[in-house]
């Protein structure tokens, strides 16, 4: 991942962020960790890890970490479309994706506003990584994760930034 936003992540505490983020802001839900893995067994490895029976959208999945505190992975095969699965890396830019014609009077009304959407949208890049898990933060489950998230309100969010 990036490596212009990072921590120490040989310090990193998730129990204990999570309980600083809890008691300073109020969560209303479960902060959770994204963490991408070079392969499907690897993932799999991860413990208590839940596989979906459907197919998803990756904002489902990461409903499942935040608002139930499941620990689920996924591939480009639990997922809904190319959209999910691009951003992740799962699945490469193809010239319809990058032409956004599934977003074209759903999203955006015309299609070039929906082609520079997609062709400006910066995702993993692809064949890096073949699964992505999401697990609540305090479990430790995906130490360290890719990835912290939090839900929050707007009065939250400023508190949280301005912290």
């Amino acid at each position: 991942m990036s490596e212009l936003i990072s921590s120490d992540t040989a310090q990193f505490d998730g129990r204990q962020v999570v309980d600083d983020l809890n008691r300073l802001l109020r969560l209303r839900t479960t902060p959770i960790g994204m963490k991408l893995f070079a392969s499907g067994d690897e993932m799999e490895a991860v413990p208590r890890i839940r596989r979906p029976r459907d197919i998803h959208t990756t904002d489902q999945i990461v409903g499942q970490a935040a608002r139930n505190g499941w620990t689920v992975g996924v591939t480009a095969d639990d997922l809904v479309g190319e959209q999910c699965r691009a951003v992740l890396g799962l699945h490469p830019r193809s010239d319809e994706w990058l032409r956004g014609e599934q977003m074209i009077g759903v999203w955006y009304e015309t299609p070039e506003d929906a082609a520079q959407h997609q062709q400006a949208m910066d995702v993993v890049p692809h064949g890096r990584y073949q699964a992505m898990a999401v697990s609540p933060l305090a479990s430790g489950r995906l130490d360290p994760p890719d990835i912290c998230l939090i839900y929050a309100t707007p009065a939250q969010m400023i508190i949280f930034i301005n912290g």
